[in-house]
């Protein structure tokens, strides 16, 4: 599609790249104490100030439904053509994703012949997201709860809006959480090599919410480059306990933080200045080339990630690409100065910024001058030259007054759940956002299409005929929605979904009284797989849960991946021998699951069969989650008993330091982030699911 002028375009191509599978939604809900970081109280920070505290939360404490976990990816990497949106003006040509949350793929600056983001050349899902599947880079944008964005592997809405000044790209969804929308416009000025974002985000509701935004931008990583931003402190997270502390930056106690390469450990570090300036933030190579980033003043925090310089960090990398080609340092902005924080969205109120991006080139003795502030300050220079703070106001202006003007043309649909709120609600979610989009039904027991159910109550205030025979894909949890729940079980009686579904949503915000009572309900009204799931996940006796467990397992239409979490909790409360006849009699389509190969694993441990162990811990795993610490425990505990094994009555712990030398934790196995070297602290065990990457 040709815009309004000769030079930019938007237009639908493919990009070839081996690509993994990704596989369909898990059908299993699942709930806060269920998610992979635990909560925990929220550690003292030290040495932050009240901006730098405040809105702060735990992270683990919230739960992702209405959302659902995608997990079943595999690592095939076959030859595949990904279709991608190409945005180009002849100097940048950006390629974006809408049906993979709307990511930025590629930045190309055509005269330089040059890539200004770490460009994946693969696509490889693998469990750093907060709904498991995420894949690593180019331009996230994470909003509107914390974490990486649940869109991460989902599909959002994009289109053009022409405008005076040529096309304007859309990318634009609703957050079933937060219950609001958020906007990314994009902008290529004609005949310019800067590349502008708009972000909106909107809250139809007459009260406050708590939102979250960063925009985490990966760029390549190679030896002796260095991010800089104004600082005059840094933030950073430290272990054991994962609390923030300020720090010197850099920090003439330890090393200079701002050569990633310095970083053994995988590291966040959050730039603080006390100086009122117009922030950015840059990575530039050796020869003082790179990505500089700048932003309005809503945005006041800037970061950079890396997975650290450790066997465990670099396998990561890798592992999210292929070997060798996956190393990369993320440079961030966000809306609050760290990642422990939300901001306050207004009621009936809009929240924008804009961003600039651009390659920039420092002469390399002053990009790398030994004094941070004498290099700043030489970065900053050649910043503003590129993105000066009048241009910046001047698109920021003009993309504020088009970010309320709706699509001209429509490329691809996202959800229909922003829809649905404004058919539950009667009102328009946000000026110029336009959220219809054909409705897809889901597959019935017969393998044929039925109405969704939810669309069925939207309707007619009830749950139709069809809708009832069979379980939904997905869930409702939000007060408007258990609203319109009981009014549908008052009006036109109660059903066993009415009473499974308010069973959740009250287990969702902890009330596991009135959870128990609806899963009881419902199962008296009509007996189903998850509803015996839902029962024993609220089962506090162990005896009543695995007969609950049973139950499920042996109900019509019950889902394989069940087997997982059956398996586990059988490990998790020592029923070794349950664990053994379970697993033992499952289907070769279920013991092929990864995470029932990993129970598998955790099982022959636990029965000390130390070649079985052996076998499994030689096979390579798909979903291992950031900051697990399972492979690793596992590797010790079949070297422990295979020591103990061969020394019998001469073992002593310094035998077993010199066996743990002669036996290192394989490369395959090797996904530890922290306790490999420079940091603040070390990392335990006990912190090991504490993830910083994950902490965005």
């Amino acid at each position: 599609m040709t815009s309004a002028t000769d030079t930019t375009t938007v237009r639908w191509t493919t990009r070839a790249m081996p690509m993994s599978h990704l596989g369909a939604p898990d059908p299993l809900p699942y709930f806060a104490h269920q998610q992979p970081i635990r909560s925990k109280p929220t550690p003292p920070n030290r040495g932050l100030n009240a901006q730098e505290s405040a809105r702060g939360f735990a992270w683990g404490a919230d739960s992702i439904l209405p959302y659902q976990v995608l997990g079943e990816y595999d690592r095939a990497q076959a030859p595949g053509e990904m279709p991608v949106l190409e945005f180009s003006n002849g100097r940048l040509t950006a390629l974006l994703a809408p049906h993979l949350g709307g990511r930025l793929l590629s930045l190309r600056d055509q005269a330089a012949d040059r890539e200004l983001l770490f460009a994946n050349p693969v696509f490889q899902p693998a469990n750093l997201g907060s709904l498991n599947a995420w894949f690593s880079g180019g331009v996230e944008w994470n909003g509107l709860i914390p974490g990486h964005t649940p869109v991460s592997c989902c599909a959002v809405f994009a289109g053009v809006v022409h405008s005076a000044r040529g096309p304007v790209l859309r990318l634009y969804e609703f957050d079933r959480i937060v219950e609001a929308t958020w906007q990314i416009d994009l902008f290529l000025p004609e005949g310019q090599d800067r590349l502008f974002v708009h972000g909106r985000i909107v809250n139809a509701d007459a009260w406050e919410k708590q939102a979250y935004w960063w925009t985490n931008m990966a760029v390549p990583a190679s030896p002796g480059m260095r991010v800089l931003s104004p600082a005059d402190y840094a933030i950073e997270h430290v272990l054991p306990g994962n609390q923030l502390e300020r720090f010197d930056f850099p920090d003439p106690a330890r090393f200079d933080g701002s050569y990633p390469g310095n970083w053994t450990d995988a590291c966040s570090v959050f730039f603080r200045t006390e100086t009122p300036q117009p922030l950015w933030i840059a990575a530039l190579d050796a020869q003082g080339r790179g990505l500089a980033h700048v932003a309005s003043a809503q945005m006041q925090g800037r970061k950079f990630f890396y997975f650290g310089t450790g066997r465990g960090g670099q396998h990561w990398m890798d592992f999210l690409s292929q070997p060798g080609r996956g190393h990369y340092v993320e440079i961030q902005s966000g809306i609050t100065p760290t990642q422990n924080q939300r901001f306050a969205l207004p009621a009936h109120g809009e929240v924008h910024w804009t961003e600039a991006y651009a390659g920039v080139q420092v002469a390399p003795e002053l990009a790398h001058h030994s004094d941070y502030q004498t290099a700043t300050r030489a970065v900053a220079q050649a910043v503003q030259a590129r993105m000066d703070a009048t241009d910046l106001a001047e698109v920021d202006a003009f993309l504020r007054g088009v970010s309320a003007q709706a699509v001209t043309e429509r490329l691809h649909a996202g959800s229909a759940w922003g829809m649905r709120h404004e058919q539950l609600t009667g009102q328009a979610l946000a000026p110029g956002l336009d959220f219809a989009c054909p409705l897809q039904g889901q597959q019935g027991p017969q393998g044929q299409q039925d109405p969704d159910p939810w669309d069925a109550l939207l309707r007619s205030g009830r749950f139709s005929a069809a809708s009832l025979e069979c379980m939904p894909q997905t869930w409702v949890t939000s007060p408007r929605w258990c609203a319109a729940l009981e009014r549908s079980a008052d009006r036109h009686g109660d059903t066993w979904l009415h009473a499974l579904a308010l069973g959740m949503a009250a287990h969702d915000r902890g009330d596991l009284a009135q959870a128990r009572k609806g899963y009881q309900r419902s199962l008296n009204l009509r007996p189903t797989w998850l509803g015996y799931r839902q029962r024993a996940l609220v089962e506090t006796n162990v005896g009543a849960r695995e007969i609950a467990y049973d139950a499920a397992w042996h109900s019509p239409g019950v889902p394989l991946v069940l087997a997982v979490e059956i398996a586990n909790d059988m490990l998790d409360t020592g029923r070794v021998r349950a664990a053994h006849a379970f697993l033992g009699g499952l289907t070769s389509a279920v013991q092929a699951l990864d995470r029932v190969r990993l129970a598998q694993a955790r099982l022959a441990a636990e029965t000390q069969d130390w070649p079985l162990l052996a076998r499994w811990l030689e096979r390579p795993f798909a979903t291992v989650r950031e900051g697990e610490s399972l492979l690793d425990t596992l590797w010790t505990c079949l070297q422990q008993g295979l020591c103990k094994a061969e020394l019998a009555e001469r073992w002593s712990e310094a035998a077993w330091q010199q066996w743990q030398a002669r036996h290192p934790l394989p490369a395959h196995l090797d996904f530890r982030m922290q306790g490999q070297g420079q940091g603040a602290q070390p990392a335990t065990d006990a912190n090991a699911e504490h993830s910083l990457h994950g902490q965005r």
